[in-house]
């Protein structure tokens, strides 16, 4: 058998501070306890765990507090990236031990075994949709200039493409296209996100580029024109991308649900 490396990607965490009183529609930071326990029994073993945005709710102290505390209970590595929800000073203060790129966008270039797995911030403070300007554009560039001999994988917070949820998309992705040009001519092996808080694939530039699913609440698969804004509970989760060599392929696991694995009667037979 070929060998394999897992990577797991947890997405929209939202954890609030102890203290907070919001209505959340379900228990965030129990959520994300609930994920990071499943993550520890994943057989085989994760190398390591992306976590792609809106790590908090509000981007308080507090709970950048209980986030590390949430996260540093999994078993293995683990490199996160700033949503639309987080706070960039707060996070680069929170994870000083992250390679955080110079100037003003809170990116990084992490290698686990021969992939190279490459977390673009493109997150604007303060605005709910992405941006990709000439820094990141140059940042971006230079990187993948780099050589490397194994698969590459672009994580972010925003998908870069148009899901069809429009109370969603409407935020914007600025420079896209310009994201999209860089990808065509320094293509990765595969795009990952968050932001939707629903299991979404598309492709940027050619390029698979799929969206996790969120520990939180999803927001709802309704493609009508006009749409307005809709949640809804679906079971919570996390994806364990699965690497042999060059070739990517990513599986949703749920947790939560009651239902553990089990032989059916006909199994046996």
């Amino acid at each position: 058998m070929t060998e394999q490396l897992l990577i797991a990607q947890l997405t929209d965490t939202h954890v609030v501070g102890v203290d907070n009183a919001e209505e959340l529609y379900v228990d965030n930071n129990g959520r994300l306890d609930e994920a990071v326990a499943s993550i520890n029994t994943e057989a085989p073993s994760v190398a390591a765990v992306v976590v792609t945005g809106d790590l908090t709710n509000t981007g308080t102290a507090a709970e950048y507090e209980a986030l590390r505390e949430g996260l540093d209970k999994l078993d293995a590595p683990y490199f996160p990236l700033p949503g639309n929800h987080d706070d960039r000073g707060r996070l680069l203060a929170t994870f000083p031990e992250m390679p955080w790129a110079d100037g003003e966008h809170a990116s990084w270039v992490m290698t686990v075994d021969n992939l190279r797995i490459i977390g673009l911030d493109s997150t604007i403070p303060g605005q709910p949709g992405a941006e990709f300007d000439d820094e990141r554009s140059g940042w971006l560039t230079a990187v993948l200039g780099v050589e490397h001999d194994g698969p590459t994988v672009l994580a972010m917070h925003h998908p870069p493409f148009e899901t069809g949820i429009e109370w969603m998309d409407k935020s914007g992705f600025k420079g896209l296209e310009d994201l999209a040009e860089v990808l065509r001519h320094q293509p990765v092996d595969r795009v990952i996100c968050g932001h939707l808080h629903r299991p979404i694939v598309g492709t940027v530039a050619g390029i698979t580029a799929q969206v996790g699913m969120s520990t939180v609440q999803h927001v709802d698969l309704d493609l009508m024109p006009d749409a307005p804004l809709s949640l809804v509970l679906d079971a919570p989760g996390y994806q364990i991308h699965r690497i042999t060599g060059s070739d990517m392929v990513t599986h949703t696991r749920s947790f939560g649900t009651g239902n553990q694995g089990f032989v059916p009667e006909w199994g046996n037979s």
